[in-house]
């Protein structure tokens, strides 16, 4: 009997800031024997996915990951449903388990980061201006 399926956004190594590609990964744990297949599908259509040639033996049941990249574009949809489907055979019927994420808004942190130093910006050329019209004054005020 599979107890979890965990679906779920990560960022690797590889993709970077600078890549248009996200990996959705979805994890089956808790299961034996270890008779499993994982399908993928973008809003109902099937995907192909990468998923492990065999399941891991952990203690006395087995987990899978399975891996789907996506354009970032597609991610960064929230109308886009992106499901990990795990059918999962117990000997006499085969079980099935899915999990859905939906898209996600462009990130926000981004956004807010990025305002963040022009602001930033613009507050230091302020300071600088401030300070050579006070030069200015000065100079002119002794002289």
């Amino acid at each position: 009997l599979i107890n979890e399926v965990f679906l779920s956004h990560e960022k690797s190594t590889k993709e970077g800031d600078r890549t248009n590609k996200k990996t959705l990964v979805c994890l089956a744990s808790n299961f034996y024997p270890d008779h499993i297949s994982v399908i993928w599908s973008i809003n109902g259509n099937r995907h192909e996915g990468s998923t492990d040639s065999a399941a891991q033996r952990d203690e006395s049941f087995y987990r899978i990951t399975s891996r789907l990249t996506v354009n970032a574009e597609q991610w960064h949809n929230p109308d886009n449903s992106f499901t990990c489907e795990v059918n999962f055979f117990n000997g006499k019927t085969t079980i099935t388990h899915q999990k859905t994420l939906k898209g996600v808004k462009e990130n926000l942190l981004r956004i807010t980061q990025n305002a963040k130093l022009s602001y930033i910006i613009f507050i230091t050329k302020s300071c600088v201006y401030g300070a050579f019209v006070t030069f200015l004054v000065w100079k002119f005020h002794v002289c």
